[in-house]
């Protein structure tokens, strides 16, 4: 039998986050007029189920984003309303990105891939 192992104040601090969260990115992405939803598809999904069956990276990847920190890189697929023209929408959602990965993880020049899933 094993003892039971006591935590240290080591143990229970929060790692340092080194960069954005998904849920911030998330919430950026949402808020740019004529996103109706994220809209994951079958390659988010599986990373997603990855990272979360690894218990690694978690937190930059959430279905229907997924954030590279070491690349630089962000994927974000969304469901898009007519309410405006789509390169428009698309713009400004790679603007809202950009602005929240240089905020949070100082990579100004990230580049953001923006798959439309479905206009609706």
């Amino acid at each position: 039998m094993t003892e039971p192992r006591t935590t240290s104040e080591q143990d229970a601090a929060p790692a340092a986050r080194t960069g954005p969260t998904g849920t911030e990115l998330l919430a950026a992405v949402t808020s740019v007029p004529g996103v109706r939803a994220i809209e994951p598809g079958l390659g988010t999904t599986l990373r997603t189920l990855d990272a979360r069956l690894r218990r690694n990276g978690d937190h930059t990847s959430h279905f229907g984003l997924h954030i590279d920190t070491a690349g630089g890189t962000a994927l974000v697929e969304v469901a898009l309303d007519r309410s405006r023209p789509i390169r428009e929408t698309v713009r400004d959602i790679q603007l809202a990105s950009r602005r929240v990965l240089a905020d949070q993880a100082g990579t100004a020049d990230a580049e953001v891939t923006v798959r439309v899933q479905s206009l609706q």
